[in-house]
């Protein structure tokens, strides 16, 4: 990942084949670039819930994102395909992240617009 933060690929049950890896990357390039001086670490933990051969939703892709001052964000995907995966897990985190930062940044202006308030000294009329 062409990304200035560090990112962490797992996997259990399969290998992760360039194939995999450049999927993975491109797919998350794309949807994190606007963050990346936000984000600190990535980690994707890819695995093969039903074992090699089994049909059925099972190839999981959870990620974990470190940001920076916030809390992780955290987002998973189940499908019969792991590419597919892949592609709606980065779409998921795209949206998590963006929702997160929103919210750090909004909550960021509130309290620093209620430290710039002009202080109005109440008179008392008794």
């Amino acid at each position: 990942m062409s990304l200035v933060m560090t990112t962490v690929i797992n996997a259990q049950g399969f290998a992760v084949t360039p194939a995999i890896r450049a999927h993975l990357n491109r797919r998350f390039e794309l949807a994190l670039v606007r963050f990346t001086d936000r984000i600190i670490h990535i980690e994707v933990f890819m695995k093969d819930l039903n074992g090699t051969g089994k049909g059925g939703e099972d190839q999981s892709v959870l990620v974990s994102v470190s940001l920076r001052g916030q809390p992780k964000v955290v987002t998973e995907t189940v499908s019969d395909d792991l590419y597919h995966s892949i592609s709606v897990a980065a779409r998921r985190t795209r949206r998590a992240v963006q929702r997160a930062v929103s919210r750090h940044d909004r909550i960021e202006r509130q309290s620093v617009s209620r430290l710039c308030l002009p202080h109005t000294p109440t008179t008392d009329m008794a």
